[in-house]
């Protein structure tokens, strides 16, 4: 899925700091505002095609090479801009064009020839952070077919569900999320349709979160729970309630940047057939084209179970 928000741009720009996490903090202030005003404008023309479906290397051309000649301009005044437009360049080919190779080839041109800037440094964090995608979604291709890693659960909104393995033999959408994503909360309305959809037939939705120290969006300011995991876990029904999640909840023992996963960031959708194995992994909630609810009927049709009843 294409994203909008274009991590490693901003981070190009100086806007946000990178985090493992998804996360994102603020940064200190670009030391050329005006040119960053110009780069920023350049990011903008492109968030403006991603919107309207324009995502192709013809369709992003022009920006593409805005930044080249935006940093050919600066490369004798400012190599800090300079530096930023390509590394802004690089986080398009690889976040939106899919072109892992042509990016890291640019992300190793700034690191050789702009030696001394914020881009030059973060290039390695950056590279790390490609490296540990790959190797996630190395992951996710060989869990697909193969028996789901268990989780054990130290709590659950279900009683009595102590672990994955107590729902086999029905269809199980795992989906790993936590109180402070907020594209987890905003994938909400999604995940509310299909448990609606899927009513009275045999599939468990299952948000599953772990222990994250604080609480957040649920009071104005995030609710501190370091080294409490017992308030943490009492505050899940308000949440719940207060967010109107319609579908069992639960705190894995398991971290749910789950590496037996292969999760590098959340929301994170998998989908467990009836027989304990991994169908589908690395889905977004609220992505149209994940499919979940086709990928769902086709696993109930495949073992004979009841299709949910229309009404």
């Amino acid at each position: 899925m294409k994203r909008l928000h274009l991590v490693l741009a901003a981070l190009a720009l100086g806007l946000v700091a990178a985090s493992p996490l998804g996360a994102q903090t603020p940064a200190t202030t670009p030391a050329a505002p005006v040119e960053k005003s110009e780069l920023e404008a350049i990011v903008d023309q492109v968030k403006a095609k991603l919107r309207a479906g324009q995502e192709t290397a013809e369709a992003l051309a022009p920006e593409l090479a805005a930044l080249d000649a935006l940093s050919a301009k600066l490369k004798g005044t400012d190599t800090a801009a300079a530096a930023d437009a390509l590394m802004t360049k690089a986080s398009i080919l690889i976040q939106v064009l899919d072109d892992e190779a042509a990016g890291r080839a640019i992300i190793e041109q700034v690191k050789a020839n702009h030696a001394d800037t914020k881009a030059a440094k973060d290039a390695d964090r950056m590279l790390a952070m490609l490296d540990r995608a790959a190797k996630a979604k190395a992951v996710q291709a060989t869990l697909v077919g193969t028996a789901a890693p268990e989780l054990t659960f130290k709590w659950s909104s279900r009683d009595g569900l102590a672990k994955l393995s107590d729902l086999r033999g029905q269809v199980v959408v795992l989906d790993f999320w936590a109180t402070w994503c907020g594209p987890c909360i905003r994938s909400f309305p999604q995940v509310r349709e299909h448990v609606a959809h899927f009513k009275g037939a045999p599939v468990s939705f299952l948000g599953v979160t772990s222990i994250q120290g604080f609480v957040a969006n649920l009071e104005a300011q995030k609710i501190d729970t370091k080294g409490d995991p017992a308030k943490e876990m009492s505050l899940m029904p308000a949440f719940m309630k207060a967010k109107d999640m319609t579908w069992d909840v639960v705190f894995s023992e398991q971290e749910v940047f789950n590496p037996d996963y292969g999760i590098m960031g959340i929301p994170y959708v998998a989908i467990i057939a009836p027989d304990g194995t991994v169908r589908h992994a690395g889905l977004h909630p609220g992505d149209p084209k994940a499919d979940i609810a086709g990928k769902i009927e086709a696993i109930l049709k495949e073992f004979n179970l009841p299709l949910p009843t229309q009404g």
